[in-house]
């Protein structure tokens, strides 16, 4: 495909940099990063003008990867940005972060060439007196300290990555960890963000699921966003208005203490933070108690509903080792894949199995609910328990269950699959509580009851195939990644991972405890310590809590180099910088899968193979992908490198790999270019080379409507969610012999009661009262916090929050940006007005921020929006002059989920005038 560019006058260099709002950029630049240095630096560096024209590439200004874009390129300078109109779940649209990518590239605050250290002193405030070194003596530097460090004992070194390089980070993620030998591959984001859990235990996919819009018409949300709040270009967005406004079949109900884009379109519920368990819980009351309508013949096969529970609460299993199940057309127990099964028994109790009696899962389920009352729940999450009711009776109504849809397979033919078109989802906001798992098992839970998982209308997996979920030895979904029982091999001691993966092998990831057992690795059981630290697209420093504590243990190790795009924190603190290139100056790769938000008729069986073809680099930058195989090689282990390729595979995207036949093995011996090893996989995935993209941009590829569903890979009986999670059941008691036997040093690290911790390993949910939910007014702290995305700054992608386009925007549509929220009431009980500055303190830090009054927040919430602020002034002050929310957070264990660990998101805090 080819665009044609309306005429335009032919600019200099120089006139186009000026014209292009750079200029802007004065307004926030320090000394070092004048206009001048910046025009200058283009001139001398851009000389080549053969890559004038349009460009094919594909948007990473956020994490998601999902946008195919094309820019234009004149006098060897990006001058335009669109959307790929041929993509079609973008349509050509690109969001305000999008549109802001040519400034990624001419960002006054990047590392414009490798940069060396010269002030021995390190600290976020400290002048480290860079000087600038040739490539040479950067890759030599640190590749000798590596070598010694891997000489020493390869454990020393902590390579982190992170989804501040998402090129990097969905191609190249884990590779040089395994081949150096460290254990220690740490990575920095998601800690604010911990759904797999549930995802991976109930349907086996990766690295998560969310609504197919395409036939629902009832949608609760909890705690999280479906693209408007996003922007998003994907087409979740689109599919959110088509439904709401051309079909106008849909309702939406938002059930957040912030009435964000989405709840503004359809129906806001306000709830109290932390109570989102209490109103599923009373949800499920209402259903099994009052409605008394489910699909129970999905429960019955698809499910392991009618799976007989014993007295030790597992699987109560026949003479052949397998879960029995009542059949009640005959009255025989029978094995969950006994093939004359008719008609299993939800509702079994005190049946003989093998000696002992045993009760159907869901029975003890339905006993647990009993309590949780909409009244009982009203009293925790302060929704009316009419409203509760009346939500519970709607979700059932509009759930068409019995109802079905005609799809086309892949051979062409028409297959009848159940629709369902009601559903619950929930997200960070939900997932980020001491009861986090649970929270999002109860979620899953619920729209198990109505049948819509993995079916049309139902919760859809990320990743889509046969094999995801396929079957364990007893008939149920096999987890695959957080959710394995298997992980718990990596329970050793002496401990080997700095970031305790052998104390919580089902968490996400766990920077921040990371650096603080690298302070003081021997007090933990470790007997190495940390070294040096290699970084590519992570700042735990920013992107995760208790800031300072992490900039005081990187302090105290030898040696850190950085993969550098611009001067933020881990550049600050680091000895070695690595000039990156900017996205549009990155080749890069990237397969999308399916929508993050929401899928519709338009997205959720598309497979979209994308490239980006670069633009000549501006300054002495390289490829990440490069500079790795190149320390990999100096140090001596790129055979093993190439090794670990061959048995994992070549990586397109975060769930897309292409696997090698042996044949097709790299050649150990061999330094490949990235470009190579992209070529190997696509080769192997598309069946063409770089070539075809570099003429074409991308590859669209259709799954058949029917193949887009999980489900459709298997019949009734075939393969079962889990409703009572023994899995989990079975952790938690091989974890806490592990935490009994070492019990002496694990109880040395501070904020872990790993004793409550095992309480949430639990087969049915119950209810466990939080901290959060204690605060009163007459406390000290008598607020509560929460954080949300915005369309601008929803994660430190791309560097936003240093993009003037996007700040201007955000200053001019979102009058929540950069401040603090308060509701009407709150602002007067503490005499604040509009853009009055205050301090938000909790225990464990305090931001300052302008104050916005508004009605869009429950009373007693502080609210921010946003991914803002900075702890360093080599962004620019404006940037350092956001709040910082992470600031107000802890990563202590006692703060986080127990079981995902994932850091509780919202703090009890108090607000004061500055």
């Amino acid at each position: 495909m080819e665009i044609e560019s309306n005429i335009m006058p032919q600019l200099s260099r120089r006139s186009f940099l000026k014209n292009a709002g750079i200029a802007g950029f004065l307004v926030t630049v320090g000394a070092n990063f004048g206009l001048t240095q910046l025009l200058e630096a283009a001139e001398k560096n851009i000389k080549d003008t053969s890559s004038d024209g349009w460009h094919y590439g594909h948007c990473r200004m956020c994490m998601r990867g999902c946008c195919p874009n094309m820019y234009r390129v004149e006098n060897g300078i990006a001058v335009e940005i669109q959307g790929n109109v041929e993509a079609p779940t973008t349509k050509g649209a690109l969001c305000a972060k999008g549109q802001s990518i040519i400034q990624n590239t001419y960002n006054p605050y990047r590392v414009k060439a490798p940069m060396k250290r010269t002030n021995p002193e390190k600290g976020l405030d400290v002048d480290p007196k860079w000087v600038e070194i040739s490539w040479e003596e950067a890759l030599s530097t640190t590749a000798k300290k590596l070598e010694e460090v891997h000489k020493e004992d390869p454990r020393g070194l902590l390579y982190q990555v992170g989804f501040g390089d998402m090129d990097y980070f969905c191609t190249f993620e884990f590779y040089f960890a395994h081949a150096f030998g460290t254990p220690n591959y740490v990575k920095s984001n998601g800690i604010l963000c911990t759904l797999h859990y549930a995802s991976d235990l109930v349907q086996g996919v990766f690295p998560g699921s969310g609504p197919d819009g395409t036939y629902l018409k009832y949608f609760i949300a909890l705690g999280m966003n479906l693209g408007l709040g996003l922007a998003s270009a994907d087409g979740g967005a689109r599919t959110l208005f088509d439904r709401m406004y051309k079909d106008r079949d849909f309702k939406m109900l938002v059930v957040d203490p912030h009435c964000g884009p989405e709840a503004s379109k359809g129906e806001w519920v306000p709830i109290k933070p932390g109570g989102d368990l209490a109103f599923m819980l009373a949800m499920s009351q209402v259903i099994f108690y009052e409605v008394k309508k489910m699909d129970f013949h999905f429960l019955q096969w698809r499910t392991t509903s009618p799976y007989l529970i014993g007295k030790d609460g597992l699987y109560a299993r026949g003479k052949d080792g397998k879960p029995q199940i009542l059949d009640k057309f005959d009255g025989k127990v029978k094995s969950f894949d006994d093939k004359s099964l008719k008609e299993p028994d939800l509702w079994a109790q005190n049946i003989e199995v093998n000696g002992q009696k045993a009760t159907s899962a869901l029975t003890l389920i339905k006993d647990s609910f009993k309590e949780y009352t909409p009244e009982w729940a009203e009293k925790i999450c302060e929704i009316p328990a009419e409203k509760i009711r009346q939500i519970a009776f709607d979700y059932i109504n509009n759930a068409s269950i019995g109802e079905f849809v005609y799809l086309k397979n892949s051979k062409g033919e028409m297959v009848k699959m159940p629709k369902r078109t009601s559903l619950i989802e929930a997200k960070r906001g939900v997932k980020n509580q001491r009861d986090g798992v649970a929270s999002d098992l109860m979620t899953k839970f619920l729209s198990m009851i109505v049948g819509a998982v993995e079916l049309p209308g139902g919760t859809v997996g990320k990743a889509r195939g046969i094999h995801h979920m396929a079957p364990d030895e007893d008939g149920v979904v096999a987890p695959k990644g957080e959710a394995k029982n298997s992980r718990l091999e990596n329970m050793k001691w002496p401990p080997e991972h700095i970031n305790l993966w052998d104390w919580f092998p089902h968490k996400h990831t766990l920077p921040v405890h990371a650096y603080r057992v690298a302070a003081e690795p021997k007090k933990y059981g470790f007997e190495y310590e940390i070294k040096a630290i290699l970084t590519i697209g992570s700042n735990p420093i920013s992107s995760t809590s208790d800031p300072y504590m992490i900039t005081e243990t990187i302090k105290k190790i030898p040696f850190g180099a950085v993969v550098a795009y611009h001067y933020d924190e881990m550049a600050q603190m680091a000895d070695i910088l690595f000039a990156s290139h900017s996205l549009l100056e990155k080749e890069s790769v990237n397969c999308f899968e399916g929508a993050f938000d929401i899928s519709g008729k338009e997205t959720n069986n598309v497979r979209i193979m994308m490239y980006r073809d670069p633009i000549k680099p501006i300054y002495n930058t390289r490829q990440p992908q490069d500079i790795v195989m190149e320390l990999a090689e100096r140090i001596g282990i790129m055979k093993q490198f190439n090794s670990d390729i061959n048995k994992v595979g070549i990586i397109l995207g975060e769930v897309t790999t292409a696997h090698l036949d042996k044949e097709e093995y790299l050649d150990l011996n061999k330094r490949y270019t990235i470009t190579e090893l992209w070529n190997k996989g696509i080769q192997k995935s598309f069946g063409v080379g770089m070539d075809h993209f570099k003429k074409n941009g991308m590859i669209v590829s259709y799954r058949a409507p029917a193949e887009a569903y999980n489900g459709y890979w298997y019949k009734d009986g075939e393969t079962r969610h889990p409703v009572y999670w023994s899995t989990t059941k079975i952790s938690g008691e091989k974890q806490r012999k592990y935490f009994e036997e070492h019990a002496e040093t694990i109880d040395k690290f501070p904020g872990l009661d790993w004793r409550d911790n095992f309480n949430y390993y639990e087969p049915i949910i119950k209810w466990r009262n939080k901290e959060l939910l204690k605060i009163s007014d007459d406390d000290e702290y008598n607020l509560t916090s929460v954080n949300w995305k915005s369309p601008f700054l929803p994660t430190r992608c791309g560097g936003a929050d240093q993009m003037p386009w996007l700040q201007e925007a955000a200053a001019n549509f979102d009058p929540s940006h950069g401040k603090m929220s308060l509701h009407t009431s709150t602002a007067r009980k503490l005499g604040v007005v509009e853009n009055d500055v205050c301090w938000c303190e909790s225990k464990f830090g305090k931001v300052k921020a302008p104050v916005h009054v508004t009605e869009l927040l429950r009373p007693g919430i502080v609210g921010f929006s946003g991914a803002t602020g900075r702890m360093v002034n080599s962004l620019g002050q404006k940037a350092a002059d956001y709040p910082h929310y992470n600031r107000l957070t802890s990563g202590l264990p006692e703060s986080s989920c127990a079981i995902s660990q994932g850091i509780v998101n919202s703090v009890a805090c108090k607000v004061y005038k500055a």
